[in-house]
């Protein structure tokens, strides 16, 4: 299986659907990532007394060292800009994705829930335009969301707010606790973000929240089971 993830930021696929990437990764399967900005606007740790410039740099080294810990088979980094993507043309953000579809033809493409998973204006950018551009293909790959289900964004309410998916929207869990060290390797690459994840380690919640299991929707093609399924390939 082919399977191409496309987000907005560095640490998107760290704090996203890092286990999932990474089994799928070491079992065998061709698994990429674009990253459509180099996260010059990062207002966490040490990125608030950087400049953009250096910010960019930083965590564009982080990306390549998270994507060596998830095992994964290749990084394409754009240079859109950071908390910019919303105004950005979506002609011009279609044909990026058009283009690593067609460069790395995907069996599935990933990206996040609508709703942005936080609200953040370029992860929902970037799910349009995935959206957009797969229902313009003849061919085009199964489109997967990653996000959080309403249980868990309850659970995680105290500490960061979280747009989940509705009740009824996914449609795969993936059990991913035997591949969470490497989502973990992956997160502590990206040093200048780890304040986000140690405000949920003070709390006792980081491994709770970041180790089990990661929840999904086949958003299109349309795909309605009796239940809820353990593998994309299905």
């Amino acid at each position: 299986m082919n399977i191409l993830a496309i987000f907005a930021h560095p640490d998107d696929e760290a704090y996203g659907p890092g286990a999932t990437l990474a089994r799928y990764a070491l079992t065998g399967h061709r698994v990429s990532l674009v990253t459509l900005t180099r996260g010059e606007a990062g207002s966490l740790g040490i990125c608030k007394e950087l400049p953009a410039p250096e910010v960019a740099e930083m965590r564009s080294r982080e990306l390549h060292c998270a994507v060596k810990a998830l095992h994964l088979h290749s990084l394409k980094i754009y240079d859109l800009p950071d908390k910019g993507l919303q105004h950005y043309p979506e002609e011009k953000g279609m044909e990026i994705v058009r283009g690593e579809i067609a460069a790395h033809r995907p069996d599935i493409l990933l990206t996040f829930h609508p709703g942005g998973i936080s609200g953040h204006s370029d992860h929902i950018a970037v799910t349009r335009w995935c959206e957009k551009t797969v229902l313009s293909l003849d061919a085009p790959p199964r489109l997967f969301y990653y996000g959080v289900s309403p249980e868990m964004a309850e659970r995680i309410k105290p500490y960061r707010k979280i747009i989940p998916f509705e009740n009824g929207e996914i449609t795969h869990v993936i059990d991913a606790r035997e591949y969470f060290p490497y989502k973990l390797a992956a997160i502590q690459c990206h040093v200048s973000q780890l304040e986000f994840w140690e405000s949920f380690q003070k709390n006792g919640a980081g491994e709770h929240f970041f180790g089990g299991e990661e929840c999904f929707s086949r958003a299109l093609p349309r795909h309605h089971t009796n239940g809820v399924l353990k593998d994309l390939a299905l």
